[in-house]
């Protein structure tokens, strides 16, 4: 778990940026995967439900990337399924691929909470959970928590921003490959009002130890030539 106050940011140079794309790319190249980033300012098929189909969320613009976000109340606080009309197809290889490759693929999301638009709360936890055509259900919600902030934090004012990524396989999720439909959904525990921001919401695969060597050689060379431009 990863807690960072919004004023600890580090900005990447153009150049430095493309490059860690360049090498994203080649890592997952091979790989299905799916990421809602919510560029298009649309939900892109997430719904304030745990398993209903609506309302959508509202869609805001926090230091220039779109987040949806997701009131507190009640405890599976959002879905997307693979029968969406936005990029199901991308979820359903995706999970397909989670299920038959456990250990090989990573959830991952990027969150933002702001506490002082949070009130009443002494806590506030975060997950995730996976549900499938047939039924199964498995959470990633305990001790510890993917995300928890206890009732200093929340009355501090400070905003709390950071990326969670968990293995499929580490938190036991176990999902048939043989699934027709596969739900993905987050989890928001509190006895508080408010909401928290989530974007970047992602399956992806894990990267393998000769992609990775692969994106070290591409960071090298961006940072040599970066070097050199400044010289």
């Amino acid at each position: 778990m990863q807690i960072t106050f919004v004023g600890n940011k580090t900005k990447a140079t153009g150049l430095a940026a493309a490059v860690v794309i360049l090498g994203l790319a080649l890592v997952q190249s091979q790989a299905q995967s799916v990421v809602y980033n919510f560029a298009d300012g649309n939900a892109d098929g997430w719904v304030q439900s745990g398993f209903g189909s609506t309302p959508a969320p509202a869609v805001a613009n926090i230091g220039g990337a779109n987040y949806i976000y997701v009131p507190i109340g009640g405890f599976q606080v959002a879905n997307v399924t693979s029968q969406n009309s936005f990029n199901g197809p991308a979820l359903f290889a995706a999970m397909q691929a989670a299920a038959a490759d456990p250990t090989g693929y990573d959830i991952s999301y990027n969150y933002y909470i702001n506490t002082a638009a949070i009130t009443g709360a002494t806590y506030l936890q975060v997950g995730t959970f996976v549900n499938t055509g047939s039924g199964y259900y498995a959470q990633d919600y305990g001790s510890p928590n993917e995300l928890q902030l206890n009732g200093t934090q929340l009355a501090s004012g400070q905003v709390f921003q950071g990326t969670i990524t968990i293995n499929v396989a580490a938190v036991g999720y176990a999902m048939s490959p043989a699934e027709t439909l596969y739900r993905l959904g987050l989890i928001e525990n509190s006895n508080g009002t408010g909401g928290v921001y989530f974007t970047d919401i992602s399956v992806t695969p894990v990267p393998e130890p000769a992609s990775l060597a692969l994106l070290s050689l591409g960071l090298a060379g961006g940072a040599a030539l970066l070097r050199r431009r400044q010289a």
